[in-house]
């Protein structure tokens, strides 16, 4: 099965560390706190979303959208799953841009605007700023963010040629 490029996921209790690196990736998806039950595919039914779950059982239901069941334990493996299994490519322009903690894109600002919401260290020696409009919280490229792309280029899954 394929699904388009912009697929919003709605991800089970069980999914946090998956639902997060899908944020990483640039893929709107939000980690369902609460049960994996009528609730929560009437939730993902009314936003549209890809449900991403570790309970087979849930396959078993009547559900009109796509549901995928998680086979993999390790999130590496999880994230391949996904993108293997709805034929997704990965678009390096979309990383980092969303919000890890609130799943809305950031924005990019000015240096400037965050010179007194950073350490003078961070300020001083990076040139690029984003942040979220939701929880107002600031983000730049850093050596986390480039141990983070090694983990993606370590992938299995196709990358999207710009």
């Amino acid at each position: 099965m394929t699904i388009e490029e912009d697929a919003t996921f709605l991800a089970d209790i069980n999914l946090g560390r998956l639902s997060k690196w899908l944020r990483i990736l640039g893929y709107d998806a939000v980690l369902y706190r609460g049960r994996a039950d009528h609730a929560f595919l009437r939730k993902a039914k009314g936003e549209n979303r890809v449900i991403l779950t570790r309970k087979g059982d849930l396959a078993k239901r009547a559900f009109p959208g796509m549901l995928i069941v998680i086979e993999n334990d390790r999130v590496e493996r999880q994230v391949e799953e996904v993108f293997e299994k709805l034929g997704l490519e990965l678009s390096p322009d979309r990383c980092f841009s969303r919000c890890l903690r609130c799943n809305v894109p950031l924005k990019e600002v000015s240096r400037q605007e965050v010179q007194d919401r950073v350490s003078p260290y961070v300020f001083e020696h990076h040139a690029r700023f984003m942040t979220c409009p939701a929880c107002g919280g600031v983000f730049w490229p850093g050596t986390h963010s480039e141990n983070i792309r090694n983990r993606i280029r370590a992938l299995r899954i196709p990358f999207r040629r710009l």
